[in-house]
């Protein structure tokens, strides 16, 4: 029994080393890579933005709003252009395209794409969600990043690069916010299928999956009143039926915040890895509360993590 557990101690000791030596080797040559990253206005797309001008990438930087173009603008190098964008319309992504054709030298492609974009929608209990709150988180969450790989794909096939999905831990598990949850269960399934498909294709497919990290679309002032808003317009019965449903998400997003990250750059610091490491992960499991709570859950029986949920 001993030599058992000392052979099985070894492997794994071995298998550890080795996997972080290979996943510490870099592609380099970052001068002469071009990534477009969406959703640059704030957060994880901004501040990604920033860390690969600095270390040398090529940048096209996906913003909605012109003062994100600005702000990237004033504090990064000339090496980066920004990029009116907005993913839920595919004459933006059009135009998008256009322009990173124009810019890109002759016979050179994409090395990556970050379909960062994203927002959480309406956060209420799901009989309060209406069609056009799943409509909303699914263009942005989900088609939006689908149209983005699909029009993008050919570049990166040239450059043999890598796309990398932010998807979410909600995505494993569903745990709250039903169109972001559903949004992010999509995305899940769509990496998957993507990355078999072009894994003999010399491209990279990578999906990101956080936790609760307080970037700007994490405002729980904001996303309380949107849950406000629609218990408002609930009937009497249903209101019964669920109680205070704003004080009790408010209650519940606390906990969440409690139990979250502010600490983006552990994101970030996924995303650049995506993208220089020669050998990438194909799952990024981020922030302390992914790996410890959420992520354990998805392995228990159904009936254990639903009682679990519950509870919390």
């Amino acid at each position: 029994m001993i030599w058992i557990v000392s052979v099985v101690a070894i492997v794994v000791t071995t298998y550890i080393f080795v996997d972080r030596v290979l996943r510490s080797l870099k592609v380099g040559n970052y001068e002469d890579k071009y990534v477009l990253v969406t959703g640059c206005d704030s957060g994880f797309g901004q501040e990604l933005a920033k860390r690969l001008d600095s270390l040398g990438f090529h940048v096209f930087a996906g913003c909605l709003t012109q003062d994100g173009r600005e702000y990237l603008a004033k504090n990064c190098s000339k090496r980066l252009v920004t990029v009116q964008l907005d993913v839920s319309k595919a004459e933006s992504v059009e135009a998008a395209l256009e322009l990173v054709k124009r810019t890109l030298p002759q016979n050179r492609g994409l090395w990556g794409l970050v379909n960062n974009a994203g927002i959480t929608g309406n956060m209420s209990v799901s009989e309060l969600c209406t069609r056009e709150d799943y409509v909303t988180a699914l263009n942005i969450n989900l088609l939006g990043l689908i149209e983005m790989t699909r029009t993008f794909l050919p570049l990166i096939r040239v450059a043999k690069g890598r796309v990398i999905n932010m998807a979410s831990i909600c995505g494993r598990i569903a745990i709250f916010a039903p169109p972001y949850t559903v949004s992010k269960f999509g995305v899940e399934g769509y990496t998957d299928l993507l990355r078999r498909e072009l894994y003999l294709r010399g491209v990279s497919v990578i999906l990101l999956e956080p936790g609760a990290f307080m970037t700007p679309i994490f405002n729980v002032e904001r996303l309380t009143e949107q849950v406000r808003v629609s218990y408002n317009k609930a009937t009497s019965e249903v209101k019964d039926t669920y109680g205070d449903v704003p004080a009790k998400f408010k209650l519940g997003i606390e906990k969440v915040i409690e139990c979250g990250s502010s600490d983006t750059s552990l994101v970030v610091n996924c995303y650049v890895h995506g993208l220089t490491s020669k050998y990438p992960r194909t799952r990024y499991i981020v922030g302390h509360d992914a790996l410890v709570t959420y992520l354990p859950l998805c392995y228990l029986p159904t009936r254990i993590s639903d009682w679990v949920l519950r509870c919390v």
